[in-house]
Parts: structure tokens; sequence; C-alpha cells
């Protein structure tokens, strides 16, 4: 049964109180238990990843995985537990992405360090070589030029998880702000550079590509894989 984002972020971190507009908490987790996804595609599509990681067996994974990286409690908006938190959440788009597009896959983590990043494998078929999702988010930063630099370190992070020899697909989602309208993927003039950038480290590192609105996972920007 299809879960509003709020509800899956209460239901994954039930130690965090809801907080809405005025709050004295600026956790951004605790204000998201408090929107709705009516007339917000972002809300919309992460709550419908959400439930396609229910589907896939992953969603314990998925939730010790978000409580890893941002804690069980409150961070009162001390922002980077926020911005760990997001990437989990990116990760879930990713796995709804590939499950939907490719065929049935399974996270894995790379590494044994805290925080260490998860590629995402669908094994396909018999008769195919299985493909790897590698899931990156965009950060906040303050100008076009840092932006192209972050996607080519974003770029270059998701080769690094791919194992020798096999075939990888970077995923790279755009950051979340509250007038993500006016930010990258809405705007053209902020997004066809993005989209040109993404072209050329992808084929760089000899990967495809996906590109999203925040948690857009269900209608991407654009997808060569």
């Amino acid at each position: 049964m299809a879960r509003e984002m709020a509800e899956w972020l209460q239901a994954l971190l039930p130690e965090i109180l809801p907080a809405g507009w005025g709050a004295n908490d600026s956790c951004w987790l605790a204000f998201m238990m408090t929107r709705e996804s009516e007339h917000n595609p972002p809300f919309y599509w992460l709550g419908r990843a959400l439930d396609e990681v229910e589907v896939g067996g992953a969603i314990e994974v998925l939730g010790a995985r978000l409580v890893a990286a941002h804690g069980a409690r409150t961070c009162a908006g001390r922002g980077e537990a926020d911005e760990r938190a997001q990437d989990v959440l990116t990760e879930a788009c990713a796995y709804a992405w590939a499950v939907t597009r490719l065929g049935a896959a399974t996270f894995e983590v790379v590494g044994e360090v805290e925080h260490a990043p998860v590629r995402i494998s669908v094994p396909l078929s018999d008769t195919q070589n299985g493909v790897y999702v590698l899931p990156r988010r965009l950060r906040p930063v303050n100008s076009l030029q840092h932006v192209m630099t972050s996607i080519g370190e974003q770029t270059a992070a998701a080769a690094s998880l791919l194992p020798e020899g096999a075939h990888g697909i970077v995923y790279l989602d755009c950051w979340h702000q509250q007038q993500y309208a006016q930010n990258l993927g809405y705007r053209l003039e902020l997004t066809e550079p993005l989209q040109h950038g993404l072209r050329h480290f992808a084929a760089d590192h000899g990967l495809g590509h996906v590109l999203t609105r925040p948690f857009q996972w269900g209608n991407p920007v654009e997808a060569t894989y």
C-alpha cells in the first residue's frame, strides 16, 4: 500500500517528532514529516521510491542506513546530518529507478567505513551481464562553476564504486531546497550546462547516466544507459 513521504519518514525515524512551520526544531527530516505530496513532485516521488524499496525487500537496509547517516534523533538543523540523510534518500530513488527500468535489484555497501557508499546491483538475465546503478547527489553550492566541479567529483566517485569490467550507470540527483522550482533541473539556463557536464564526465568514465530533479526518479531530466 502506497504511503506518503511524511508517513515513511515517521516510520523509519520514530524518535524524531514532526515539526512544521514556526517550530523550534529546524531538522530537515522533522520538517519533511509535516509536508504533503500534493502539488509537490519531489515529495510524491520520494514516497513512491520508499514504496518500491519496501516491495523489493530492502526497506530495513535503507532504514538502517538512514539512521546511521543522520542519527535516530533530531539534528536540530545542524546541516551535515541532514545532507547525509538526503544522500541516503537519493539511494532509495536510484533503487526505485533501477527496479522499475531494469529489474530486481539489491543494495551493496562498498567498504566498511562509517557512511560507506552503496551501489545497486541489477543482475538482468542469464544471457546478459549485470549492471550497477551508482547513486550520487549534488550538494548545495553557490555558483554554476562549483556545480560543474561537483559533477566531475561525483561522477569520479561513482566510477570508483564499479567492479572492474562491469557496466555502470551514474545516477545523479540535484539537491532539494524550498524554492526548488527555481533551481537546477527546472530552469533551462541552469539545467543545460548540468546536462552537458554530466554527459562529458560520464563518457570519460565509460558510464551511462541518469539526471534527476530532486528525488524525481520517475521522470528524469535525462537518461542514457
